[in-house]
This record gives structure tokens, C-alpha cells and sequence, in this order.
């Protein structure tokens, strides 16, 4: 009897520590398990991005190759033009079936409210820009600028004693034969610049006349903003109309330039960035990731270093950048540019000849 009981013991004591593995063995798969899911929330965003742009493709290509740094799961494609060659890319593929462009970030406002109003703008606003003012942000979250650029005047400095102070300036003696615009056919802000400039609302303060008193006075175009710089840093040309960070950043380089915001209100020239909702299911995450870091103080300080505005002022500090509150800016009226583009690039033609 006695050793029955003890083989009694024996076997509930052995039952007993196998059960106690058993609950600690399940204590640590499900330890496991919440391991791995904080783990695969500290990879980040993956996925696949193609991005369609109109920017300087070295100044895109730092912010990409800073964002995939920060998210190593995320690889992109950057296909950059004009910004008229980018739009009749997209639109080609689009009429054709599809894109697989996941980000658009060129100057055409007017076009991207057309894709939104076909329904092909994926809506996304990060907490980030809830304090931006609304003249950076379009539509509901369609898109945001993430950097301001403006279109004023530049100037060679050995070439021109008295800077410019306005619009008018530039359509004086002086600057006969020798001064420049970018094609609005080609460039996306020169056809915001003359948008902006003709609008009813603006037209005491530039308007067509302007434009007539330029090409009575022989102005010359350029396809680009980059051309613009480089014939007025060589003497080329006397002055310029272009966008502020390249003027900025030639003068912070030494050349002999220099540039001013005109008193009577620059021109915001914008270029927001949308989202395409055909991208990907498994892109959606990365390109949202990218509008997310776009609004970081980190990235908007890179954007400092890069000649531009931010959107977030404080960015600048200690830097010879202004802030968005530093710079007047001319009303825009986004849907007259809309109802009127063609109109207006039919008289520009009229007036200038084709270029």
C-alpha cells in the first residue's frame, strides 16, 4: 500500500511540473507573438514608389534618398520633365488605361483639381499641416505645398545699378533685349505666373499690358527656370522673371546675381503634392509615409538648406531664407486659371509668336 501511494505522489507531482511547463511555455509564445508585432510596427512603410515631378532632380533625388534612409523598405522610380512633358506623359497613360505613377509633385494646380475632379486624387492631410495657412493647402487634402517658391525678379548685379522694386521695372530701357521669361507652353510656373498676372483682380497691378510693354521692349523666352539663372548669371541677359531659390542660391554660391520680391505681391507658384489612389494597394502605407516626413522640422530645415521657403517658418530660423508671412503674394484665382489656360497661352502666342 505504501508504495502505491508513493507511485501516486510521483505521478500527480509529474503531472503537475508538465502542466506548469505547459502555462509557462504559453506565456512565452504569447510573449512572442507581441514581440514580433512591435517589431514588424518598427520596420516602417514599405512598398514601391514612382514619383512624376517637375522639380531639379538632384534637389527631388536628396529628399528621396533621405526618406528611404529613414524607411528602408520603401524603393522608388523618379521620372522628371518639364512640367508640360510630365502632364502629357501622365495623361497619355491615363487615356491608355492606367499610371503607375503613385505621387505627383509638378506645377500645374489647375491640372491636378481636373484629376481630382475625375475622382483620381487620393485625399490625405497629416496632422502636421492643421496649422498651415489655407493658401498652402487644396481642395479637402487633395494636395499641400510642402515648400513654397515664388516667381520675381532677378537681376544681374554688375550689369544693373538700381534694382528692380516692382513688376514695371523690368519693362524699362535698360532692360531691352535683355530680359527673360520661361515659356508658359513649357513651364508650369511661367503659365501660373501669367495666369496670376492677368486675372481681373490683377490686372491694375500687372495684367496684359505688362506683357505687351515686354514684348514691344524685345523680351526673350527660355524653356526653363534653370536656363533663365545661367544666362542671367553670365551676363546674357540683364534680368529675369524666375523662381526665388534659384537666384537665392546663385548668390549664396557668388555669382553675380541678385533678386527681389516685388512690392506690389510675388506670384505663388505652386506645386502640391497629390497622391494617385490607382497606385497600389501595398504603396498606399509608403506614400503616405513620404507626405508625413515632408511636413517633418528635420526634412523642412533640408528644404532651407535647398534654397526654398518652408511651410514651416520655423524652420528658418538662423538661415537668410524668408518665411511664408515675410513675402506679399498676388490673389489667385485657381479657377479662372482653370476655365481660361487655353485662352490665355492662344493670346500669349499672338503676342510673343511661337518660341
Amino acid at each position: 500500500m505504501k508504495r502505491l501511494l508513493s507511485l501516486l505522489v510521483c505521478l500527480m507531482l509529474t503531472f503537475g511540473l508538465i502542466g506548469c511547463a505547459s502555462d509557462d511555455q504559453a506565456k512565452t509564445d504569447s510573449s512572442s507573438e507581441a514581440n514580433s508585432g512591435d517589431d514588424a510596427s518598427d520596420e516602417g512603410p514599405s512598398g514601391h514608389l514612382v514619383i512624376y515631378t517637375s522639380e531639379p532632380q538632384d534637389l527631388v533625388t536628396e529628399m528621396l534618398e533621405d526618406f528611404v534612409s529613414k524607411n528602408p523598405g520603401v524603393t522608388y522610380e523618379l521620372y522628371r520633365s518639364g512640367t508640360g512633358d510630365v502632364k502629357t506623359k501622365l495623361s497619355t497613360e491615363l487615356d491608355a488605361g492606367g499610371t503607375d505613377a503613385c505621387i505627383l509633385w509638378f506645377a500645374d494646380l489647375a491640372y491636378m483639381y481636373d484629376l481630382d475632379d475625375e475622382g483620381l486624387i487620393l485625399h490625405y492631410s497629416p496632422e502636421s499641416v492643421a496649422s498651415v495657412p489655407d493658401t498652402y493647402k487644396y481642395n479637402d487634402g487633395m494636395g499641400h505645398e510642402v515648400r513654397a517658391i515664388y516667381s520675381v525678379l532677378a537681376y544681374n548685379t554688375t550689369q544693373i545699378d538700381t534694382a528692380p522694386k516692382d513688376w514695371a521695372d523690368v519693362t524699362t530701357d535698360d532692360y531691352t533685349g535683355s530680359l527673360a521669361l520661361a515659356n508658359p507652353a513649357y513651364s508650369g510656373g511661367a503659365m501660373t505666373t501669367l495666369s496670376v498676372h492677368v486675372e481681373p483682380d490683377n490686372e491694375g497691378l500687372v495684367g496684359w499690358d505688362w506683357y505687351q510693354d515686354l514684348a514691344d521692349n524685345d523680351v526673350k523666352m527660355e524653356q526653363s527656370n534653370g536656363t533663365l539663372l545661367t544666362k542671367v548669371a553670365s551676363g546674357e541677359y540683364k534680368g529675369a522673371v524666375i523662381v526665388d531659390y534659384l537666384p537665392r542660391n546663385a548668390k549664396n554660391e557668388g555669382s553675380p546675381v541678385d533678386y527681389v520680391y516685388p512690392e506690389s505681391g510675388s506670384v505663388l507658384i505652386p506645386t502640391p503634392l497629390c497622391l494617385l489612389n490607382s497606385m497600389p494597394e501595398e504603396s498606399v502605407e509608403a506614400a503616405k509615409a513620404f507626405v508625413d516626413y515632408m511636413f517633418e522640422i528635420e526634412t523642412q530645415k533640408l528644404f532651407v538648406e535647398q534654397g526654398y521657403v518652408p511651410i514651416i517658418s520655423e524652420a528658418a530660423e538662423g538661415s537668410d531664407v524668408p518665411t511664408i508671412d515675410d513675402i506679399k503674394v498676388l490673389p489667385m484665382d485657381v479657377e479662372y486659371m482653370r476655365e481660361n489656360s487655353s485662352d490665355m497661352l492662344s493670346k500669349f502666342s499672338e503676342m510673343f509668336g511661337t518660341q
